[in-house]
């Protein structure tokens, strides 16, 4: 039977008093890095050590904070651990310097003796760096200055409310009720609540957001970047071309999509659409999920696709790796979190007994396979970027679904549908929204601050593009609550997840046509993701062609069948 305990166990890993000791030691090892007394390879070994438990007690960290927010000694350690982040980055620009004053003996000798994957990437980047002292001088501004403006944003964020039923909630739960209330009037006054919170602060996260895009920008120009994208496909280990192909596959599928939302609209009998109807589900399943049950139905699915999988994940759910619980100081969102050192992971996200969150749950527990097999590898082999990253856990949402959708009868799988579709839309229609969104802002930004009111009519542009006529008023703050614009370690991390969407609907084509493909095409890439392009990986493990649109046109297809599927299935209830 799966465990109905929805908490995590943190203290398994570390207490405070042992991560303020740890903080500390890693600290003065970073202090006394880069003297140059030993050789570069043992540099380079050392640095690799350091680095896995500085994420690690970051990530710890960042847990910490995540179950509750209102912990004012964790803030203090949130503090310390960007501050040592920024000692490991100056520790690796001081290597990095030594690494680009070799000879090309010594070079091929240190390539021969560690990972050349990483040395190579990292000798590749040096050259689109200033000298080492500019690079430190960033490093440790950025401290109080990009870093302060991103905690800033989470602090604001997670302490607005929403003045809902009597009551003040948090953002996440009123954007939850606007998205799946019971009635429509119930979304209608969640919504605009939403709206009118948001109007109000509007000015201070413009500010925020503009601080963030100001000092980035500057950063590049310093570094002669022409390209506001060179960071994203640089640590995606992607071309711009990659995602010019993706992006023009998607926009040939626009109209289809569009159909989608006009059959939900009619059926939805919606006259005057809002924003907050496009998510709603006209079909909604009469079963509340309750944890267990979900844990349940992804530990049955995961073991008819491999056992190694499901007994992996039965070990997540025993062993309390999981914070589902529905409780007040949480933060918003959700993520999986690695320890590289302990060879773990940990779950963050909040369960209300909804479909959806049996996906979310299905989303997370793809991270931590991933990991799982990263795990096994040395600590420098394991890093990957954003896209590959989510290629995983959107297989296991494919996997988890589709299962649900074969076993539903017809109103219950037309609300499966509704909810795969809702979550491919997601990936390949609002995502890559808020992408083009960012590029505009960004290229704004570069002439002067942007005031709120230009940001969100830039959003709204920009949802017009997808949605058409569809509604008189798209959402116009999604800029400010989707916590990504606002990621200081990961410039336009939206885009990201549209390419691992799609490529996990490659691999999960191919699994469904042989389950051989698990073992032999998807657990061999995912152990690959941490040396390798997505180009290579696609071409190695995919036999595509990445800045082709036919490949990503492919990707698409496991989406555009289910949304075909969804109007045929529909047709009867039209007049």
């Amino acid at each position: 039977m799966p465990t109905t305990d929805s908490r995590w166990q943190l203290e398994q890993l570390y207490s405070i008093e042992e991560t303020e000791r740890m903080i500390t030691t890693l600290q003065e090892q970073l202090d006394g890095f880069g003297t140059g007394q030993t050789s570069v390879s043992s540099e380079l070994s050392t640095l690799e050590r350091i680095r896995c438990h500085v994420e690690e007690l970051s990530d710890f960290v960042y847990c910490l904070y995540a179950e509750d927010v209102s912990r004012q000694e964790v803030n203090r350690l949130l503090e310390q651990t960007e501050t040592l982040q920024a000692s490991l980055r100056t520790s690796e620009t001081v290597f990095e310097e030594r690494l680009s004053k070799l000879s090309e003996a010594e070079w091929t000798i240190l390539q021969s003796e560690t990972s050349s994957y990483y040395l190579t990437e990292r000798r590749a980047i040096m050259e689109r760096r200033l000298p080492a002292e500019q690079e430190k001088l960033i490093q440790a501004l950025a401290v109080d200055g990009f870093s302060a403006w991103e905690q800033l944003y989470e602090q604001r964020l997670t302490g607005l409310r929403v003045p809902l039923a009597e009551t003040n909630v948090t953002i996440g739960h009123a954007l939850h009720q606007a998205f799946y209330g019971a009635t429509r009037s119930e979304r209608q006054t969640a919504a605009a609540a939403v709206v009118e919170t948001c109007a109000a602060e509007r000015d201070d996260f413009a500010m925020i957001l503009n601080r963030i895009a100001g000092f980035r920008l500057q950063v590049y120009a310093k570094r002669g970047w022409n390209d506001p994208l060179t960071e994203l496909c640089e640590q995606n280990r992607m071309k711009q071309s990659t995602i010019e192909a993706m992006l023009a596959a998607i926009d040939q599928n626009r109209p289809l999509f569009r159909s989608y939302y006009e059959r939900k609209l009619y059926l939805a009998h919606v006259a005057d659409p809002e924003w907050h109807d496009l998510e709603a589900n006209i079909f909604t399943s009469h079963d509340h999920i309750s944890y267990g049950k979900a844990q349940s139905i992804i530990l049955h699915q995961f073991n008819r696709l491999h056992p190694r999988l499901a007994a992996f994940t039965k070990d997540v759910f025993d062993k309390g790796w999981i914070d589902a619980e529905n409780r007040s100081h949480k933060a918003e969102g959700g993520f999986c979190a690695s320890f590289p050192v302990a060879k773990e992971s940990r779950i963050f996200m909040t369960y209300r007994d909804a479909y959806q969150d049996m996906v979310t749950l299905a989303h997370e527990l793809g991270h931590a396979y991933h990991n799982s097999l990263l795990h096994e590898l040395p600590f420098l082999d394991q890093i990957k970027g954003t896209s590959i990253a989510e290629t995983a856990s959107t297989f296991m949402e494919n996997l988890v679904l589709d299962a649900v959708i074969e076993e539903s009868a017809r109103e219950e799988k037309l609300a499966m549908l509704e909810i795969k579709i809702q979550e491919g839309l997601k990936y390949v229609g609002t995502i890559p929204t808020m992408f083009r969104f960012e590029q505009r802002f960004y290229a704004e930004r570069q002439r002067g601050a942007v005031s709120s009111e230009r940001i969100a009519e830039l959003m709204r542009e920009e949802d017009t593009r997808l949605y058409g006529n569809l509604l008189a008023e798209p959402a116009p703050y999604t800029w400010i609550y989707v916590g990504h614009f606002y990621d200081t370690g990961k410039p336009f991390y939206n885009i990201p997840y549209t390419v691992g969407y799609l490529l996990s609907n490659q691999l999960y084509a191919s699994i469904k046509q042989s389950k051989v493909a698990f073992t032999s095409q998807f657990e061999p890439l995912l152990r690959a993701s941490g040396q390798a392009t997505i180009e290579e990986l696609i071409e190695q493990y995919m036999n595509g062609k990445p800045d082709s649109v036919d490949f990503w046109h492919q990707a698409l297809e496991p989406l555009l069948s289910t949304i075909e599927m969804y109007l045929q299935e529909t047709s009867r209830l039209v007049d």
